[in-house]
């Protein structure tokens, strides 16, 4: 990591389980940029800052505030209610990542759209939360699942973990949709799914409705709304990452775990990312697969 990145309190520990320190999660932020960057770079970003490390509290963090790092950015978001601007955060570069660090940045979520195409969505993310009883083999069935529904709407789509017990399934779309339309094909999807298996699927967002199931989350698909970008460490004890896999992986009899104090070990990976090639998939949503999808779920509901 270039020198003039610098880091204040470098040795300060981020994370008692694995000894990460804030220099260690800068190194890390910048070892994997060419890999993080395309999925977060020109975004709005959230994200969750741990001054003490995991374990004490930490916070929420979407709006830009005083003393922003080298490198973290601001864009200016309207707000859908008021109309008024509010500024969020973004970056475009490895040293904004390491800003990140400087600021504590244990968990980083992009928006699903770009900056200069708020409203028009280029993701579709479809988030599988199992509960804690349900089999990672039960749970990658679901991911398959999930992809082969979306083949049949000539959508293909990527696999990646959360740094914890579930699985998102994301698709990149042309930025010709707004969100409303989005988030109804994601609602859809989801539909025909739990219809077809509500022993075992649910898409609401109840606890209580969860146990012994899987929450297939349509709801990462609105304005604002986020999810965890791959490399990105959750706040979680041990810093686990949110791990880019390819779709044979899920053959693994448990859920594949990397995390940062491994880079070493894992760093070879980073040379055969399976979301490698998704900024060049380009892949229309369209019309027919919509009214299909909204079709196929109404049919299917109880």
């Amino acid at each position: 990591m270039p020198a003039q990145f610098h880091i204040t309190h470098p040795e300060k520990v981020l994370d008692r389980e694995s000894g990460m320190t804030k220099q260690a999660l800068a190194q890390y932020y910048f070892a994997v940029a060419d890999r993080m960057l395309p999925h977060v770079a020109g975004r709005p970003l959230s994200v969750v800052r741990c001054p003490e490390g995991t374990g004490k509290p930490c916070f929420f963090q979407k709006h830009v505030g005083r003393g922003l790092p080298s490198g973290v950015d601001s864009i200016a978001v309207p707000n859908r209610k008021t109309g008024k601007e509010e500024e969020f955060l973004t970056l475009d570069s490895a040293e904004g990542l390491v800003g990140l660090a400087q600021m504590g940045v244990l968990e980083v979520h992009p928006w699903g759209s770009r900056n200069e195409a708020l409203d028009w969505p280029d993701r579709i993310v479809f988030d599988l939360d199992p509960d804690a009883a349900i089999p990672f083999s039960v749970l990658a069935e679901t991911a398959r699942a999930l992809k082969q529904r979306l083949e049949g709407f000539e959508v293909e789509s990527f696999l990646k973990s959360t740094g914890g017990k579930g699985l998102h399934v994301v698709a990149p779309v042309e930025p010709e949709r707004e969100w409303e339309a989005i988030k109804k094909f994601a609602h859809a999807v989801v539909l025909e799914m739990e219809a077809r298996r509500p022993e075992l699927y649910v898409t609401k967002a109840s606890k209580w409705e969860r146990k012994n199931r899987i929450f297939l989350d349509y709801l990462r698909n609105d304005r604002e709304a986020t999810s965890v970008a791959p490399f990105s460490p959750p706040a979680r004890s041990g810093a686990p990452v949110a791990m880019t896999l390819a779709w044979s992986e899920l053959k693994a009899g448990e859920m594949p775990v990397f995390r940062v104090a491994d880079f070493d070990d894992w760093r070879r990976r980073l040379a055969r990312d399976p979301w490698k090639e998704m900024p060049k998939v380009k892949q229309r949503l369209n019309a027919e697969a919509l009214r299909a999808a909204a079709a196929e779920s109404k049919k299917r509901r109880p």
